[in-house]
């Protein structure tokens, strides 16, 4: 528990930093997520790090009854404007404020790369569908020549989860490429900043060491405008609980 408030604070530092640099521009992140699930219509759906609830705004047109926890109070404030009626509620990313097999789908477009325990975060998805219910989760591939992979190697928290570790059956998935490009240095060190993991190494090793490590990597990116592009890959995954 200890562990997972102090990564609730850490994110909460750097909520708004995530709502304004990242979120916004993963439409197509959203849109391929929910697509893979197809019909939507009466589906109970959790949405894990739901942010300002733009896939939970999504969903419900397509005919979910939604529900969402994020650790930012500030980010729900906004979703619960956009989404009176839904459940949203303020919770950790590895204790979700639900009970067991509550929905029928339970999603986290890219979440689990912002929780400091990822496998814990992933069994927890799996806890809250019924049987034979769906988890969704997506997460940067930070393939070959991305400066975030290399960023991550650095500082030694780059990391993969696999589905099957949490008691799922892999039905689909897919990537989308997505290279992200930042107007300058500066707004690509609060984006690296917003990543759980980052900012765990922060409170260990301190800002100015991790902050050197970054620039290790991303200065010599700089392209005459003063612009970084990172290549990235988003990768997506759909999985069942077994019945």
């Amino acid at each position: 528990m200890a562990a997972a408030l102090a990564q609730d604070t850490l994110w909460d530092r750097h909520a708004r930093d995530w709502a304004c640099l990242q979120e916004a521009r993963h439409r197509p992140l959203r849109r391929a997520l929910l697509g893979a699930l197809g019909p939507l219509g009466g589906v109970r759906l959790l949405d894990v790090g739901c942010g300002v609830g733009l896939l939970l705004r999504e969903a419900s047109e397509r005919g979910a009854w939604v529900a969402g926890v994020d650790t930012a109070e500030e980010l729900l404030e906004v979703a619960r404007w956009a989404l009176p009626d839904a459940d949203l509620r303020v919770g950790s990313l590895t204790e979700l404020p639900y009970d067991t097999g509550r929905f029928d789908v339970a999603t986290a477009c890219n979440a689990l790369c912002y929780a400091a325990d990822r496998p814990a975060a992933l069994a927890e998805l799996a806890r809250v569908v019924r049987p034979g219910g769906r988890v969704a989760i997506g997460d940067w591939a930070d393939c070959e020549g991305s400066l975030t992979r290399d960023f991550l190697n650095v500082l030694g928290v780059l990391e993969e989860v696999a589905v099957a570790d949490a008691g799922l059956d892999r039905i689909d998935g897919s990537e989308l490429d997505y290279p992200i490009e930042y107007p300058d240095l500066a707004t690509a060190w609060w984006a690296m900043l917003a990543r759980g993991q980052v900012a765990e190494v922060v409170a260990v090793a301190g800002r100015d060491a991790v902050h050197a490590a970054f620039l290790d990597v991303f200065a010599p990116a700089l392209r005459p405008d003063g612009s970084i592009r990172d290549e990235n890959t988003f990768r997506y995954v759909v999985a069942a609980r077994p019945v």
